[in-house]
């Protein structure tokens, strides 16, 4: 009887019980002794009447990996921004990749190496994104006072080069911080990313037109 691949997990070792009942954690009800069951909490049995949200389906994959190689590749997109809030969308370069590698199932990260930009997953909707761009705009206004400009209470050590040159973008920096976002990570599967149908890769500029780049890395099994 063949082995199975020391990198296959089975039913069991995700946490599924011998007998087919559900792994603890994963929406499981609470039985009698009939078989029957109530939905519960950590805390316990939910009462009688009360909202409860449950777990209804879960799909288990397992992937073989023991006939696939190992492998890593690396791109560096260069782009040039056009303005504050400018959106580019960055998917069919990711796609591209992942195609170029030859990766079947692995995981890709789009990574920016810059302080006042945003690299997020979302639709790339007109009327989405301006609704964004105002909101970030009434929350962190650009001409409000920031003291990351004040540059005569700033550490001198922390500029990168002349006061004159620096750029006024204390509010960029406050926007990449609000947004959470030097990077994304997308599943690998077949081939391909597995973004949603609306889902697209875009890079975020929170400061003015400049030079930017964008790290992109695939890694897994091909």
């Amino acid at each position: 009887m063949p082995q199975p691949s020391p990198h296959s997990r089975s039913a069991h070792d995700m946490g599924a019980s011998s007998n087919g009942a559900a792994p603890h954690g994963l929406g499981a009800a609470a039985t009698n002794g009939n078989g029957h069951g109530r939905p519960h909490t950590n805390g316990g049995p939910v009462a009688d009447g009360a909202a409860s949200t449950a777990l209804h389906h879960v799909e288990d994959e397992v992937v073989e990996l023991a006939d696939l190689q190992p492998v890593m590749a690396r791109r560096t997109l260069g782009l040039v921004t056009e303005r504050l809030f400018d959106v580019v969308d960055v998917t069919d370069a990711c796609a591209a990749l992942v195609a170029d590698s030859g990766i079947r199932e692995g995981t890709l990260t789009v990574f920016s190496r810059h302080t006042t930009c945003a690299v997020r997953i979302n639709e790339k909707e007109t009327c989405f994104l301006e609704d964004l761009r105002l909101f970030m705009k009434s929350l962190v206004p650009e001409g409000a006072y920031y003291r990351h400009d004040d540059f005569e209470i700033r550490d001198p050590e922390t500029l990168a080069g002349p006061a004159e040159d620096e750029p006024i973008n204390g509010h960029s920096h406050i926007k990449h911080m609000l947004m959470g976002a030097a990077s994304e990570s997308v599943p690998v599967s077949g081939g391909a990313m597995e973004l949603g149908q609306w889902q697209r890769i875009m890079f975020i500029e929170l400061d003015q037109s400049r030079p930017r780049k964008v790290c992109v890395q695939v890694q897994g099994w091909r």
